[in-house]
């Protein structure tokens, strides 16, 4: 017994102290200046959430009755969107303890509403929306309310507000009076009366707004122009049979009239809607095709107790399209609703997208049902559109099908395919336009989830192209990756590359983009003919890399291009990295024998590598080989300084012969310089050429520019030179040829001690050459079998 008093005592003074901890602490936080602004703290930081930050202060008066707080802040994301100050609240804390909250009268000497608060990131918390005390404010007076200039339209609005408001917890009852008037100089007032008593089987609605041109109401509402609004809106009646009506007025014209009714019944809650009125100069211009002239609708149904919807009827009704919608939707139970939506006349126009990528779709009609059982009911999807037109690219005669065997709406998922066929599709894209002509059709079989949109089997088809592929995006970063196959007439492809493939060609790849946002495509494959290549490729931020390798079987199909017939086979090689404005590059080709014109090159091996950058392009570039045994060498440069083009280092050798020279480029890309050539046995150029001859050649080759004009002067000579049973000693060529590229004109001299053909010998040749308008006149003499002879002409 006395150990039981000893701890009853020491639980007794450990109370008493617990007590008095929290007496003195309420104290300290509501009689004293400091412990007030400590309080404010803690509200602030308790309302406070990571979308929203509340800054209460200047309490006082929180035991007496006459609570006052200086300000009160709230901001969202954005910063600051309401400012109250002076707040002052006439009330009974004891009422607390019954769960009431009590005023007399509520207050703040200004309000300053800037805007309306941006949602917040984080998802609502669910639960239930039962009061958790009852409130009796018996006056609300805010005789200074600021609107800033987004809710206002333009300036700063100022507004008054007075009134009541009582709503009890259990029963749920609400009440409430208010009265808003503008005293800006400007009218406009807002009286609302509202009577909701669910057990008395009561609701009492009256609301009436009314506005001059350029008021709140017509801003808020976006209204073109802010014309003169009135707004009533009337209901009377017990909650289980009850009806309403409201009008709309703009402009003195009635926009709109609605007639609603409730009744309570066995199934549920039925409401009814109905009205009609011109809604088009309303409503954003990417919607108003919908709503052309007078539009009218017809809703009926019913909330059912099960907690599914039971449409009994619905139709929507404008100049431009009649829409309707029957049946039941209900995830406890069974569902199978129905909606159709068809243009009257012309297709209904709609303009989405954004200004800088428009879209504009041309609708003949939709239809959409979902039924079956569960959450997750079948759902057919069907839209027949006349046009789709986005930047370059429409589409024509579009039937569009989406089936789901269950899709649980509620989550947003479940499999999905879906078929399109499109009449005509045309492009501005030059190089899809071949593969896209025709009828095509798109089929695609996946699923789609709130994670994820996955797309496992999925084919693309075209008169010129059939392709296949499978997907898969994540949503939360579009991480994908995608797989690809596709095969494609030759005959549909750039004309550039279209003499290297055969009838068709097949390509492959798979491609990924992670969630940092780079892109990868891997095991490129390409197969066309004797043509096949395959590497991969990536792109990471603003820099790319690519490695590309691949062989061409038979060069003949490049006869056409070249000129002459060639033969052999043609490895490749291409490797690039860096900045995709300006990468790094590396080619390279090889082969271990080419015919041209029946004369062969072996062993031969090209390679090119600089930087691919367009206004600063640099390149070094060789080609080695050997034709008829003697060794193929061409080397040069392509250097950019100050934004100045030019090839150093020039140098072709064949054997003994050589051409060689630093060439600058204009602005045309036209050469200017002069090039060296040492021909002392001119046998394999020619042999090269395709044609059997011998000698030497020397001189110079200067290439210029006359007044924009391509100039090329040439200072040749040759101690002989011979073919077949022709032959020529001791020749000079001076000669000058003007505009070679569109209208060649030739000035200079042509020299040679003999000419030999045969038996016959002509020597003392010598022939001037001159400009005579846009033709060339010569003039010059011979001696053949020791007969002088002259001639002239143009």
């Amino acid at each position: 017994m006395t150990m039981f008093k000893r701890v009853l005592r020491i639980v007794l003074y450990t109370l008493l102290i617990v007590v008095a901890a929290v007496v003195g602490a309420l104290v300290v936080l509501t009689k004293t200046e400091r412990g007030r602004d400590n309080l404010a703290g803690i509200i602030s930081t308790m309302a406070s959430t990571d979308d929203r930050k509340v800054t209460v202060s200047g309490i006082d008066g929180i035991w007496s009755g006459a609570l006052t707080v200086d300000h009160v802040v709230l901001e969202d994301r954005q910063g600051p969107w309401l400012v109250a100050r002076k707040v002052a609240v006439d009330w009974s804390p004891l009422a607390l303890l019954s769960k009431n909250f009590s005023a007399g009268r509520v207050a703040a000497d200004r309000i300053e509403l800037a805007r309306l608060p941006v949602a917040g990131t984080q998802p609502s918390q669910g639960g239930a929306t039962t009061l958790p005390v009852s409130l009796d404010i018996k006056q609300i007076d805010l005789p200074e309310i600021a609107l800033g200039q987004a809710l206002a339209g333009s300036g700063i609005a100022e507004l008054a507000a007075k009134g009541s408001f009582k709503a009890d917890a259990a029963p749920l009852a609400l009440e409430t009076s208010l009265n808003i008037t503008r005293h800006d100089g400007k009218q406009g007032k807002v009286d609302a009366n509202i009577h909701f008593a669910p057990a008395d089987n009561k609701l009492d609605l009256d609301l009436k707004a009314s506005e001059p041109a350029g008021g709140i109401i017509a801003n808020l509402l976006k209204l073109p122009d802010a014309p003169p609004v009135n707004i009533v809106v009337t209901g009377t009646g017990p909650v289980a049979n009850w009806s309403g009506i409201g009008t709309f007025v703009v402009d003195g014209q009635i926009v709109t009239q609605l007639t609603g009714r409730h009744q309570l019944t066995d199934k549920g809650n039925y409401l009814e809607a109905k009205g009609d009125g011109d809604f088009q100069r309303f409503l954003p211009d990417n919607l108003k095709s919908l709503f052309a002239g007078k539009t009218s609708f017809d809703l009926a149904g019913t909330a059912i107790v099960t907690g599914g919807v039971e449409v009994e009827r619905a139709s929507i009704d404008s100049d431009a399209v009649h829409g309707t919608a029957a049946g039941i939707i209900d995830t406890n139970g069974a569902s199978d609703l129905s909606v159709e939506l068809a243009a009257k006349g012309p297709p209904i126009v709609l303009s989405l997208g954004t200004a800088a990528q428009p879209v504009t779709v041309a609708i003949a009609g939709a239809t959409a049902r979902a039924f079956g059982g569960g959450k997750a009911p079948i759902v057919d999807i069907g839209a027949s559109l006349v046009s789709v037109v986005a930047g370059g690219t429409r589409v024509d005669d579009l039937a569009a099908e989406i089936h789901s065997d269950g899709f649980d709406i509620q989550d947003r998922s479940g499999p999905v395919t879906i078929k399109l066929t499109a009449g005509g599709l045309n492009t501005d894209v030059a190089t899809l336009a071949p593969l896209v002509t025709g009828r095509v059709t798109a089929e695609l079989a996946g699923s789609i989830s709130k994670d994820e949109i996955a797309v496992d089997q999925g084919t693309l088809r075209s008169a010129a192209l059939n392709a296949s592929v499978t997907a898969k995006v994540t949503l939360a970063d579009l991480a994908m990756t995608l797989k690809m196959n596709a095969d494609a007439v030759s005959t549909a492809l750039p004309p550039q590359i279209r003499s290297v493939l055969g009838e068709r060609v097949t390509f492959s790849a798979t491609a990924t983009r992670d969630p940092q946002g780079s892109f990868a495509a891997n095991t490129l494959q390409l197969t066309s003919g004797s043509l096949s290549a395959s590497g991969t490729a990536s792109a990471t931020g603003t820099d790319i890399q690519a490695d590309i390798k691949g062989t061409l079987g038979d060069v003949s199909v490049l006869s056409p291009m070249v000129g002459v017939p060639v033969g052999g086979a043609v490895d490749f090689a291409l490797t690039a990295s860096g900045a995709r404005t300006a990468p790094d590059f590396s080619v390279s080709a090889d082969s271990d024998s080419l015919t041209a014109s029946g004369h062969t090159v072996k062993t031969i091996k090209l390679a090119a590598t600089g930087k691919a950058d367009i206004a600063n392009p640099a390149a070094d570039v060789s080609l080695t080989g050997s034709v008829d045994d003697q060794p193929l060498d061409l080397r040069a440069s392509l250097v950019t300084r100050d934004g100045k083009r030019s090839i150093n280092g020039l140098s072709l050798s064949l054997a003994d012969n050589k051409v060689s020279g630093d060439l600058a480029l204009d602005d045309s890309l036209l050469p200017l310089g002069t090039l060296t050539l040492e021909a002392p046995d001119i046998g394999p150029l020619a042999a090269l050429a395709g044609q059997t001859a011998a000698g030497d050649v020397q001189g110079s080759i200067r290439l210029s520019s006359d007044g924009g004009a391509p100039t090329v002067a040439i200072d040749m000579t040759s101690a002989s030179i011979s073919r077949g049973d022709l032959a020529a000693k001791t020749i000079a060529v001076n000669a000058l040829v003007a505009n070679y590229l569109k209208a060649p004109a030739i000035s200079g001299t042509v020299k040679a001690d003999t000419v030999t053909s045969g038996t016959t010998v002509v020597s003392g040749i010598g022939v001037d050459l001159k400009r005579d308008g846009d033709w060339t006149g010569f003039s010059g003499g011979a001696t053949v079998k020791d007969i002088p002879a002259t001639a002239e002409g143009r």
